[in-house]
């Protein structure tokens, strides 16, 4: 069996501020070629974690390996070098063009031939038709600011990008660009990933792995096929003859978790719909409706930390 190969690993980190308690014996696992979707509600902790493994803030308790270096180590500032980021809002400056941000940044960088590195990162992003266009930043639309940043965090070529909330505010079309760019990034490039944010459905489009974080504490985390498999698939059965349908299911579905509620029969976690839509019809009950319902990700997450808050 293959070993697997972490990019992050937190132990036990905590982080208080005052007397709120930020983060809480988080533990949380990355392996290199992940797409990492972080879920949680607002304060939750989200960004608290991602400012801790960029460096921007530290735990008060706890620690985590980047690449395989222990936080701890004077080399984790070099394992930093690996990684990009955008925290809250990319880092652009408005007044200035996108090439020019670019410009500015190889600059910091120390990158000296960066005419090729600048040309490729905004073909990368899709931002391709800003070459040689003046038009400032202040004037793009939040989805070209944020394909920007992206760009911005790409001329480091990092291994890891961390993201939080790439698509916060953004239209249908602006959350598309994003969305290909990712894929793009992981398939071509190998750029593993961390991305937080509130539309769980969009993050089901690009997510491997999950880690659904509330208050500050990781309650789960599952990978994109193992949450397919434990999604709930629901049949609900509306029939004039309830006891004699659900005696005949019980009989023929001994393992099915058969249930009769308001006078409807609920079967839960079935694989073959088919085999069981035949086997209702071959007792030659008068069915009234039948429905068919999937958990979906938001069904999920709200079965580990409530309905009350928003993810």
């Amino acid at each position: 069996m293959q070993q697997v190969e972490y990019i992050v690993q937190t132990s036990g980190i905590s982080k208080q501020y005052k007397h709120q308690l930020a983060l809480n014996d988080l533990n949380m696992n990355i392996a290199r070629g992940d797409i990492y979707g972080f879920v949680g509600e607002n304060g939750s902790g989200k960004t608290t974690i991602i400012r801790v493994l960029t460096g921007i803030i530290f735990a008060n308790k706890g620690s985590f390996k980047l690449f395989g270096v222990d936080s701890n180590s004077k080399d984790i500032f070099k394992a930093r070098s690996k990684m990009g980021a955008i925290v809250e809002t990319p880092s652009i400056y408005k007044n200035m063009s996108a090439y020019d941000n670019l410009k500015m940044q190889c600059n910091i960088l120390g990158i000296k031939n960066y005419k090729e590195k600048i040309e490729e990162t905004l073909e990368v992003v899709g931002l391709g038709y800003l070459k040689g266009n003046k038009k400032t930043a202040g004037h793009f639309s939040l989805g070209m600011r944020q394909r920007l940043g992206i760009a911005i965090a790409l001329l480091g070529d990092p291994e890891f990008l961390l993201l939080d909330e790439p698509i916060n505010g953004l239209d249908p079309e602006g959350i598309k660009e994003i969305r290909d760019v990712i894929l793009k990034l992981n398939k071509e490039k190998g750029i593993t990933f961390l991305i937080s944010s509130h539309i769980l459905t969009e993050l089901q489009l690009v997510a491997t792995k999950y880690g659904i974080i509330s208050k500050g504490h990781i309650v789960k985390e599952i990978s994109a096929d193992e949450l397919v498999f434990e999604s709930r698939k629901t049949l609900v059965v509306e029939t004039e003859d309830v006891e004699l349908a659900t005696s005949c299911l019980r009989r023929d579905f001994v393992k099915l978790n058969i249930e009769v509620k308001d006078n409807k029969i609920t079967i839960n976690d079935f694989s073959d719909l088919n085999e069981l839509l035949a086997r209702i019809a071959s007792y030659n009950l008068n069915i009234i409706k039948i429905n068919t319902y999937n958990t979906t990700i938001e069904d999920y997450y709200l079965s580990f930390v409530g309905g009350e808050n928003n993810a």
